[in-house]
């Protein structure tokens, strides 16, 4: 159970610019005013954001190696179809032998390290990721077809229309350089399938006019180079509408949420300045809170209300009046990620500002860290690893007779 928090010190990014000031936490939840027994969390030195979201990962995906069989593709349906074909052969057979239960929480696990505890997940609404000890939030009213190659006319029809229109409904459309991803745009809205709460996934092969028209879109950048050579030209035209990121899976993305949003900086931010600061960091928070509301919160220090007990810290060391210390971090920078208003992760001098905290110590990528024992347990039950992290035994409990 999380303990009613009063957070001073820290600099908190609010989506476009860095504020001094504190943030209260009750019941894992921000609130405006704080508990008369609120502890006192001195973070000065820190940058504190919100909690990221990951507006596209495939959970039960991640332990797999990062896996091509052409070095370019025209579409992905094409590495679909190789993919496929070697289902069957090592590593990919003993890997899908796995329980189901492990292989999605080595996709939560993989999003909190990184600091993303909101995920939209694309595939079944397994019950597992719903499970009160899953490693972060997923979203659950949702609605999604997997593609125009991989399901037939009939079932995308009957998955859009079935799904409530204040939902989002996912399908991954476009992602290819050729003829045939350009022609899917307009495949699916002869399906009669593109709807104010259609939400596309990848896109690269859209046209302008596409573009125009369409008013959700999620990029994957690593997935989109790695497979195809190319992403969107510009994505500046998508802002206004709700442009998100999302990692994929490692089947195909570069490892998480943190690698797609330096590789969209790098691509879109600065020093090309294409877009700025408080447009990137969009894409992994507020962006995606418009494009599935109402079925998502986000955390919005500027008004201090909100069902998301979320943020992570980075410590600063360079210019903090812009995000980029995010942009250029990868997940062992982190100086701390809370989910529901509880310490998950941290340097262990930051969690030992949490003396309530009972941690087991670990490492990260090489970098000292300490872990709540409630996800350290679940850590050492899961049958599969995640590569780079090394959590130490958990604590023996003695015995007392009477």
């Amino acid at each position: 159970m999380s303990r009613p928090l009063h957070i001073r010190g820290a600099q908190v990014w609010d989506s476009h610019q860095v504020v001094q000031r504190d943030l209260y936490i009750d019941r894992g939840r921000f609130v405006a005013q704080p508990s008369q027994s609120a502890q006192v969390i001195d973070l000065d030195g820190y940058t504190l954001f919100p909690g990221l979201i990951n507006a596209h990962d495939h959970l039960e995906l991640n332990h797999y190696p990062r896996s091509k069989f052409r070095e370019r593709y025209d579409n992905a349906h094409q590495w679909g179809e190789d993919m496929n074909v070697r289902l069957n052969d090592e590593p990919y057979k003993s890997l899908r032998a796995y329980p189901l239960e492990d292989r999605c929480f080595i996709g939560g696990l993989k999003n909190l390290l990184c600091g993303a505890t909101t995920v939209v997940h694309h595939n079944p609404p397994h019950k597992c990721l719903f499970k009160s000890d899953f490693p972060v939030r997923v979203l659950k009213e949702y609605g999604w077809a997997h593609s125009l190659h991989f399901d037939t006319d009939e079932e995308i029809v009957r998955s859009y229309h079935a799904t409530p229109k204040e939902w989002p409904w996912f399908i991954h459309l476009a992602e290819g350089t050729d003829s045939v991803a350009r022609g899917e745009y307009s495949r699916l809205k002869k399906l009669g399938c593109m709807g104010k709460n259609t939400v596309a996934i990848h896109g690269v092969g859209l046209t302008n006019q596409d573009e125009d028209n369409l008013s959700h879109l999620i990029l994957c950048p690593t997935t989109n180079l790695y497979l195809l050579g190319k992403t969107l030209a510009s994505t500046a035209r998508f802002h206004h509408s709700g442009l998100a990121l999302g990692s994929d899976s490692r089947l195909t993305g570069q490892g998480d949420l943190l690698d797609e949003l330096r590789t969209y900086y790098e691509l879109f931010g600065q020093p090309k300045g294409l877009l700025t600061p408080s447009m990137v960091f969009s894409t992994v928070g507020r962006n995606s809170r418009k494009t599935f509301r109402p079925t998502l919160m986000w955390f919005d220090p500027l008004h201090s209300e909100s069902d998301i007990g979320d943020f992570l810290l980075i410590k600063i060391d360079f210019d903090s009046r812009l995000p980029a210390p995010l942009f250029h971090a990868r997940r062992s920078n982190l100086a701390l990620v809370v989910f529901d208003g509880i310490p998950r992760i941290a340097d262990p001098e930051v969690m030992a500002k949490f003396p309530h905290i009972e941690t087991v110590g670990a490492i990260l990528d090489g970098v000292p860290k300490a872990i709540h024992i409630d996800l350290a347990r679940r850590i050492h039950r899961c049958s599969l690893k995640e590569s780079g992290l090394e959590v130490e035994p958990l604590p023996k409990r003695g015995f007392f007779f009477t």
